[in-house]
């Protein structure tokens, strides 16, 4: 994904002391200040008798660490599932503090609380549910409810589809949902789905993107809906009689094809849950077929697994192992976190965690509302801690090592090389440019300048990934001693990643060491 939240103090960077060693003769080089290393142990390496090499291994840090497109999610919504209104103050203050420990929000909204009558909007709520998260530096995921709700733990369920839509002609079929009480969804196959239904779908889809999806949006996910129940891309509660596979994969592909085509900015993610024909399915790939996740993978969709720990099932266990190395993947809690607790059926949190773990989920949570965080962070605090800690959830980058030349002529190349790892079991599927900065003593930039070639997106935790980056320093760049720090950026190339080494300053950068800038 592209540009998607922080979390956590900038502490200072602390002084240690240097290690150096020279080799070769060096009748050239003085001794000064600006070789001690912030936060670092060096090597000064001669690769040439004018212009020795500085080679710094970083401190590697075991805190927790939150960064976008990673991490644990926080849950609101207009009702919850047994039916009980949240207010937005519920939704929002209720939850006591700004949640550190969380990096995005999943929100749950129903189109029918949305557009209540055909061509009509009702954003207020959404926009200060979705404006109170994105200020506090949590993206979002948006999963706007389409089609229907069958209940949940005997609750009756929501209305999804505003009640307009079915005077417009829309066929739509009866059942009875999991509160027992009877429940409608669109007729997937009557001529009035594709001549009414989705039409309007994404009318109203549309409009939606028109509001949030742009550049800079904090909405990292957009959940497919359009078809079955909770979201899941399933109809088991309904049990939807598909005629055939070819049928239902045209009916799947043209939804999967419609939400690749409105949304741009955040990434489309879809469930690949069984289905009521999951059993039928010969191999992966008509597994795939069958869902259309063929066609959302084609698109370059995230996955999302609902059913943690209790319904994994084998199709969804291949997709995961196929797929991970390319997709985010999305892990949510079968259960919510206070079912979890509660009814102690459905495992541990920390077992939740480790299957979690197991399956290379950069994404997860348990449904935690406001009341539910309150418990969360009191009772579980150190599994939510262990999950953004080194083995964790996503990624964690650590920079081992980095080297450039201790003099460099104002209007010269700065090459500085890199080893990197990844030390988590996901990956990071952003784009985030390094960046390198030279600051005067009172850390002011001096000089700071991007590598679009700098991509971490493929790396994967046991491997070392060498990377050397340009950069061309500009000839009316003052001589003197400059600190050299580094930075993963985002949107107007402001540092956005965190990375698990010593040294960031107040804004997110990182102190690597110093070089000296002569006159060309």
């Amino acid at each position: 994904m592209v540009q998607k939240p922080r979390l956590s103090g900038h502490g200072k960077p602390t002084a240690r002391p240097l290690f150096c060693s020279y080799r070769g003769t060096m009748p050239r080089i003085r001794l000064f200040p600006a070789l001690s290393l912030l936060s670092c142990f060096g090597t000064l390496l001669a690769s040439d008798p004018a212009a020795p090499t500085i080679t710094v291994h970083p401190v590697e840090i075991d805190r927790p660490l939150p960064n976008p497109d990673m991490g644990w999610g926080l849950w609101a919504g207009p009702r919850y599932f047994d039916g009980r209104p949240f207010t937005l103050e519920y939704n929002t203050k209720g939850f006591g503090d700004d949640a550190p420990l969380f990096g995005w929000v999943l929100i749950d909204w129903m189109w029918s609380d949305l557009e209540p009558e055909e061509g009509h909007y009702r954003w207020q709520d959404l926009d200060a549910v979705i404006g109170y998260w994105a200020a506090r530096g949590k993206q979002i995921d948006l999963r706007v409810w389409v089609t229907d709700d069958p209940g949940w733990n005997g609750a009756p369920g929501n209305e999804v589809a505003p009640a307009w839509l079915y005077k417009t002609g829309v066929r739509f079929r009866e059942y009875t949902g999991e509160g027992r009480s009877r429940k409608r969804e669109p007729d997937y196959l009557h001529p009035s789905f594709e001549a009414e239904y989705l039409p309007r779908v994404k009318r109203f889809l549309t409009a939606l993107a028109a509001r949030y999806d742009r550049p800079g949006t904090p909405i990292a996910l957009w959940g497919v809906m359009g078809y079955g129940q909770w979201g899941e891309w399933h109809t088991l509660w309904s049990k939807y009689p598909w005629p055939d596979k070819e049928s239902k994969h045209r009916v799947l592909a043209e939804i999967v094809d419609m939400y690749a085509g409105i949304f741009k900015h955040g990434l489309p993610c879809i469930s690949y849950c069984f289905d009521t024909d999951s059993g039928e399915a010969a191999t992966l790939d008509d597994f795939l077929y069958r869902q259309a996740l063929d066609v959302g993978l084609s698109n370059g969709f995230s996955l999302a697994r609902h059913g943690f720990i209790d319904g994994l099932m084998r199709w969804d266990k291949e997709v995961m192992s196929r797929y991970w190395r390319r997709a985010p993947l999305f892990a949510e809690g079968d259960w919510s976190y206070t079912d979890v607790k509660e009814h102690k059926t459905h495992g541990t949190f920390d077992e939740n965690l480790d299957v979690m773990l197991e399956w290379h989920s950069n994404f997860a949570h348990f449904y935690t509302d406001a009341e539910s965080y309150r418990r969360e962070v009191h009772e579980d605090r150190a599994a939510l801690e262990r999950g953004l800690s080194s083995g964790g959830l996503g990624y964690r980058l650590v920079l081992t090592e980095a080297s450039w030349p201790s003099e460099l002529a104002a209007g010269g190349l700065l090459v500085l090389k890199q080893k990197w790892v990844n030390r988590n079991v996901g990956r990071c599927y952003g784009r985030y440019p390094l960046r390198v900065y030279l600051t005067d003593r009172a850390g002011k930039t001096a000089f700071s300048q991007g590598s679009d070639s700098f991509d971490a997106s493929e790396w994967v935790a046991g491997q070392t990934y060498t990377e050397t980056g340009v950069f061309g320093v500009p000839k009316d760049l003052g001589p003197g001693t400059y600190d050299v720090r580094i930075a993963l950026t985002g949107a107007e190339n402001r540092p956005r990643i965190k990375l698990a080494i010593a040294g960031e300053d107040a804004e997110g950068r990182y102190v690597l060491g110093k070089i000296r800038i002569v006159a060309p």
